[in-house]
């Protein structure tokens, strides 16, 4: 199924009716709302929205929105539960995912406090590229600025200047990655952090295709 940018998929304290497996989309978790609204973990292909609560107590434990419109998957709560309680493939897979959630909603605010803009929009970036295997992104200004916590303005300034630089460019409402090797210089360490996390649980954006089909079969995801 397609997946439209700025969809809210849901509120927290909402019931989960379904779970999103991203394919090419990207989501964001998110701590507060509207402008306050800061992400806590990026959802992409290596991972799902909805499913740690689906096996739990079927409610949202934060906002999760569309921030790279795209396709993904969806499953139904009870049969993914079910799964789970059955199924020791498909429980390791929940528990990896509670895992990794776990750490990057950590690491955000550390993040958030240690790190300057330039170096929190790169790493966003760098991430967004190999955790949805797009490049060029469908993404803006308004829509880094909105993820990381930045004002529009900041989020310009640092843009023009990764232009400048030859890293980025722009077309009709792309962001495409001219140099993602130098992206990933300018980017804070919390780039390589969040790799090492994925490697060490086993949630590789790289490998997550073909290692959670299997999952999002056995689940019933229907695209």
């Amino acid at each position: 199924m397609e997946l439209k940018a700025k969809s809210d998929l849901y509120r927290d304290g909402d019931v989960v009716d379904w779970v999103y497996f991203p394919k090419t989309c990207l989501l964001s978790l998110i701590a507060g709302w509207n402008a306050r609204g800061v992400e806590t973990s990026m959802v992409g292909s290596e991972g799902a929205a909805g499913l740690v609560e689906a096996c739990g107590s079927r409610k949202s434990r934060s906002n999760a929105l569309v921030r790279v419109g795209g396709q993904a998957w969806r499953a139904p709560p009870d049969l993914c539960r079910d799964l789970a309680l059955t199924d020791s493939d498909f429980a390791a897979a929940v528990l990896k995912l509670a895992e990794l959630q776990l750490a990057e909603a950590r690491r955000a605010g550390y993040c958030q406090t240690r790190h300057t803009a330039p170096q929190r929009i790169a790493r966003w970036l760098a991430e967004s590229i190999e955790r949805s295997g797009l490049n060029p992104l469908p993404v803006t200004q308004d829509t880094i600025a909105a993820t990381l916590g930045l004002a529009r303005t900041s989020v310009t300034m640092h843009a023009l200047e990764l232009q400048r630089q030859a890293v980025i460019r722009y077309r009709r409402g792309y962001l495409e990655i001219a140099d993602p090797e130098r992206l990933g210089k300018l980017s804070c360490d919390c780039r390589a952090y969040a790799a090492r996390q994925r490697s060490d649980i086993g949630l590789e954006p790289a490998t997550a295709k073909d290692n959670l089909d299997l999952q999002r079969r056995k689940a019933g995801a229907r695209g």
